[in-house]
């Protein structure tokens, strides 16, 4: 009897590490999954933040066209 229960306790220590090895593994697949997703997240994020930046540029540009050409346009009366 004393050894069926030694084999019973094995066996419920072996399902409970084959758990917890099976739930590290999901675990560091998910963490895998979650640091790509956030890579591409911060580059689209990066691509956007530029686009902004030259849009601003491109708008300042305008703005000290115009105000030059109004310098120009009052400063002739």
């Amino acid at each position: 009897m004393g050894l069926i229960l030694d084999l019973a306790v094995v066996a419920l220590a072996v399902a409970v590490i084959g758990s917890l090895a099976l739930l590290a593994w999901t675990l560091a697949v998910n963490v895998v999954r979650a640091v790509d997703d956030g890579r591409v997240e911060v580059a689209a994020a990066r691509r956007r933040v530029a686009e902004s930046e030259a849009r601003l540029h491109d708008a300042g540009a305008r703005a000290s066209a115009a105000l030059a050409w109004l310098n120009e346009r009052t400063s002739d009366r």
